[in-house]
């Protein structure tokens, strides 16, 4: 029986499990995807474990995108230039790491809507500084968009800045603190605030989900699926914004990841109803 599984703290939330022993049973694959809920002083004795009882793949959850990297092997080159992963694959016993969130975004945004036009310069206004809004940006700007980075600590979103318009030689990404935040086309949400302040009251949300900040987007975006209307949504839902929930960025990150995984094309439609069925339960 192989392996996989979800690294990550929490973990026990997540619907990851859900999509992908759906995948393996579709394929009559003996694999088993199971949930790694590790703390960070455990972190690199489960490392060692993995690469040596193989562990045949990872995916990767906060808070462990960034620090992971140390444990492994090699890094592809679009996870070195993110600075995070999210995915981990297992080649006997050598540690491979990828990143599917920066491709898994854009699909997200550009699918299925219709209100931007991806020819179009447009600018996004993301939110956040860690391994998730580090992927979001890398893939906006690899699209050529403007992009706007900001977090409650300005001095990481400068550094986010910085170090991708050194990558892409150009300035199409700037940075901006959360109480002095301009608009744009696109909000996009890739913070933990929902995770890390679930019970957040209404009068004490961040700026960006004030009705006259959002007022200003054509697209929201929150890639938090738990809960699916995170606060951000109920606003632009309630404005009549068009709206692009986390599911979306989980379901198409996961595909990415199988495939790497198993060499296998994704069973997309199993999927994708393995997660709906799973929404249900939340």
């Amino acid at each position: 029986m192989k392996k996989y599984g979800l690294l990550a703290n929490p973990a026990q939330h997540s619907l990851s499990p859900t999509m992908h022993n759906a995948a393996f049973k579709k394929f009559h694959m003996q694999a088993e995807y199971e949930i790694f809920e590790v703390t960070g002083s455990e972190l690199p004795k489960f490392m060692r474990s993995a690469r040596n009882q193989r562990i045949e793949g990872l995916s990767v959850s906060l808070p462990y995108k960034e620090s992971v990297m140390q444990y492994l092997d090699k890094v592809d080159k679009d996870a070195i230039k993110i600075g995070a992963v999210n995915t981990i694959v297992n080649r006997e016993g050598f540690l491979y790491g990828y990143n599917t969130d920066y491709v898994a975004a854009t699909k997200a945004l550009f699918l299925d809507q219709k209100v931007i036009d991806i020819e179009k310069k447009s600018t996004a206004v993301v939110i956040g500084s860690g391994g998730a809004a580090r992927a979001v940006c890398y893939g906006l700007l690899k699209l050529g968009m403007d992009v706007i980075v900001a977090n409650r600590t300005r001095a990481k979103a400068d550094a986010i800045a910085i170090e991708f318009a050194e990558i892409f030689r150009k300035s199409e990404i700037h940075s901006s603190g959360l109480n002095n935040l301009v608009t744009g086309d696109i909000l996009i949400n890739a913070s933990s605030i929902w995770t890390k302040e679930p019970n957040i009251r209404t009068e004490s949300l961040p700026y960006f989900c004030k009705p006259e900040f959002v007022r200003e987007f054509t697209l929201v975006m929150d890639i938090c699926y738990k809960p699916l209307e995170t606060p951000l949504i109920k606003v632009a839902k309630r404005m009549g914004k068009e709206c692009i929930t986390g599911d979306k960025m989980l379901l198409y990150q996961a595909i990415d990841q199988f495939e790497l995984w198993t060499g296998k094309k994704a069973p997309v439609e199993v999927m994708r109803e393995a997660l709906e069925e799973g929404l249900k339960t939340y």
